[in-house]
């Protein structure tokens, strides 16, 4: 192993260098993430009732995607947002601080008097509502994606010479983070309604 003693002008240059650095850096905290699962309840005693009371009490109950009507059976809801601070001069002004907010609402069936009808409904209601569950498991961790992205890219910001241009490029950022992975998203779904054309969960 070399040795070499580094001289303290050198020494203080590097300091004063990653001071500069993370004064130039906007200090970030950790994204805040909030999860919540909510069931809208129905009554049925049949496979066709079911259906029935999903298209009546659902969030979005039956929707139009490429000219083919849909039941929306559950809805994963999110909400991107942040805390920031801002840092004004008379010549600039530049993002001091953020905290990314992401808040996820996964809408899910219940259905109550499922103790009434046959086993054998209530054991393919069971692994169709499984499978209603990792599908929306998937579009939250697209979620997570979604503000850890944001995160990224408004550590990127460098400073603007008005607070309102920061604060534009900041909602433009955003915009197009959830642009992003919305499409994300409706291939995914897309991709799902392929997969289960032609089988019959329940």
């Amino acid at each position: 192993m070399i040795s070499k003693r580094i001289g303290w002008p050198l020494i203080k240059a590097g300091v004063l260098g990653l001071l500069v650095m993370l004064f130039t850096q906007p200090l970030s905290a950790k994204p805040v993430i909030t999860e919540e699962r909510k069931y809208y309840s129905f009554t049925a005693s049949s496979r066709q009732e079911i259906w029935q009371q999903i298209q009546a009490n659902s969030p979005r109950g039956v929707v139009e995607k490429a000219g083919e009507h849909l039941v929306s059976v559950a809805v994963t809801e999110t909400r991107l947002s942040g805390r920031y601070q801002y840092q004004a001069s008379l010549t600039r002004c530049k993002l001091l601080s953020y905290e990314p907010h992401l808040k996820i609402i996964i809408h899910m069936p219940h259905w109550e008097n499922s103790w009434q009808a046959s086993q054998q409904l209530v054991d393919n209601w069971n692994n169709y509502v499984r499978m209603v569950s990792n599908h929306e498991d998937i579009h939250r961790q697209y979620a997570i994606k979604m503000v850890e992205e944001f995160d990224r890219r408004l550590g990127e910001l460098a400073h603007f010479k008005r607070c309102n241009e920061l604060k534009e490029a900041i909602e433009q950022i955003r915009q197009e983070v959830i642009g992003t992975y919305r499409a994300q998203n409706a291939w995914f779904d897309a991709k799902e309604r392929v997969y289960q054309k032609n089988l019959r969960w329940f």
